[in-house]
């Protein structure tokens, strides 16, 4: 009984990692969703998820950006804002309830961006409003981004609505890409493939940022001023990296990272390629909804 839980366990990781990895994203709602089930400690959530998040993304950037679906002059106003914002959101202290809640409401939200319906328009920031050119070849990405000026009105909403998703972010240990694909789709900035470029990037760099705060709050070393203090053995016990939490951290990591690779290689393989996703979706959308019903509730 008990092997069958587990390998369950480890399949509904894998398979979080493959969908989420095939349209670009890090799979950090559907890691915290899944560890929320199984009861893991609030605290041990988030810098399980922001890890899990950093490795799909990274093997889904990679992927998108070989077919050359990646945006550097969309990417970088977004992201510019977004990475000092994830920090600042992951020192952002939340008591186990508010994040509950704050997780509750976001997997919530993120079910209704993944069934949001999708614009399949040409994308409107590259309309010729931002170009003095008025050809319509607007679905390769080497015209776009010789068409696009470097900083405009729309880069600039790109740079405010990547602060906002960033400090949300850091602040609930996710990449935010759930976030801001359904944004970039529903404004006719990006095409499907260019979105799960972006928003592969977006979340490798906010984890990133968020997972360092992190540490910066729960050093998983102890230093020499601690040692000096004579704090190490009592007020920082579990803060060292055999103490709690970084010794459950790694243990659980340990377990999840190798299905997880195997799912966000497959996933950003198929996904980079041509891959329908709408069946897989709504069941990511069950998964989410029973999670969020249950840190609510």
């Amino acid at each position: 009984m008990f092997a069958s839980e587990v390998l369950l366990c480890l399949g509904l990781f894998s398979l979080v990692a493959f969908m989420y990895s095939a349209v670009g994203h890090g799979g950090a709602s559907g890691y915290l969703a899944l560890l929320s089930l199984y009861d893991v400690v609030p605290e041990y959530m988030k810098p399980i998820a922001l890890v899990l998040n950093m490795l799909v993304s990274g093997i889904a950037f990679f992927q998108f950006y070989r077919q050359g679906h990646f945006l550097w002059r969309l990417f970088l106003p977004i992201a510019i804002f977004s990475v000092p914002m994830a920090y600042w959101g992951g020192l952002t202290p939340l008591k186990d309830l508010w994040y509950q809640r704050g997780l509750g409401i976001f997997l919530l939200i993120s079910v209704v961006m993944l069934l949001w319906p999708k614009r399949t328009e040409t994308p409107a920031l590259f309309n010729s409003a931002d170009s003095d050119s008025s050809t319509s070849n607007t679905d390769a990405p080497d015209s776009v981004n010789k068409r696009v000026g470097w900083w405009n009105k729309k880069t600039g909403v790109a740079a405010f609505m990547g602060a906002v998703i960033g400090y949300v972010s850091g602040l609930l240990g996710i990449g935010g890409g759930i976030l801001l694909s359904p944004m970039l789709l529903m404004i006719r900035w990006t095409h499907q493939k260019q979105t799960a470029a972006i928003s592969a990037a977006f979340i490798f760099v906010n984890s990133a940022a968020g997972l360092y705060a992190f540490v910066q709050q729960h050093t998983p070393w102890i230093t020499t001023a601690q040692k000096l203090g004579g704090t190490a053995d009592t007020m920082l016990a579990g803060r060292c990296a055999f103490g709690d939490p970084w010794f459950q951290v790694v243990a659980i990591l340990s377990v999840l990272i190798l299905p997880v690779l195997l799912g966000g290689l497959f996933g950003s393989w198929y996904g980079a390629k041509k891959f329908n996703q709408t069946a897989m979706k709504y069941i990511l959308c069950v998964v989410l909804l029973i999670a969020a019903i249950k840190l609510l509730l």
